[in-house]
């Protein structure tokens, strides 16, 4: 008999397969990895948490048309693999939770971790690749220096992602953000300096 995780890593690899956005199943295994690592001495279901992480975008808007739909899908999918309810229960609530744009925080600490996880992809060298990914997906310019509708994908660092350290529900995760979007300052640093031609000075 198959793996169950590996049943549910099939199925998110089948859908998200031609997903151009950055959300893609390669994010959901980073974001995996990212909750695995921050879960070191803390006592948490691991199981829900790398559910929640492999299917984490399958009801986001991002990724779907039809949340409703979606959702029943997931669960459906969920249930004939063999999960209970329980834990069933539990990754949809985690899911329904973790996206920036709503702005909530999720109440169990699996959930926190897995919101974590999500952020942290969003930053680092992985982060910058993912925001311009998303730009051109969407027709953003790459940066718009005289815009007033703060549009460009250059603007997504200072909207989001440089808040997001501050954001992280756990030190673990906290500590590894600060690291990745020193990085991020770094760049963009050197991308002013390329964009106004004075690193040929």
């Amino acid at each position: 008999m198959k793996d169950k995780l590996k049943v549910i890593k099939e199925y998110v690899e089948e859908i998200l397969s031609k997903e151009a956005t950055g959300h893609d199943y390669f994010h959901s295994l980073r974001v995996m990895n990212n909750a695995t690592e921050i879960t070191v001495d803390l006592d948490v279901n691991l199981e829900v948490i790398k559910l929640a992480c492999l299917t984490h975008d399958l009801i986001d808007k991002k990724v779907t048309n039809d949340i409703d739909k979606s959702k029943k899908e997931l669960i459906s999918k969920l249930e004939i693999t063999g999960y209970s309810r329980e834990v069933i229960n539990n990754v949809v609530n985690i899911i329904e939770n973790v996206s920036y744009s709503k702005g909530n925080v999720p109440e169990s600490l699996e959930g926190k971790i897995v919101q974590d996880a999500d952020r942290l992809d969003a930053l680092g060298a992985i982060g910058i690749a993912r925001t311009f990914a998303y730009g051109g997906n969407n027709n953003r310019l790459i940066y718009n220096p005289g815009s007033e509708d703060n549009s460009d994908s250059i603007y997504h660092f200072y909207d989001k992602l440089f808040k997001l350290t501050e954001l992280m529900n756990t030190a673990n995760a906290r500590a590894i953000a600060k690291i990745r979007t020193d990085f991020m300052k770094e760049y963009l640093s050197t991308f002013y300096k390329e964009w106004d031609g004075k690193d040929l000075e």
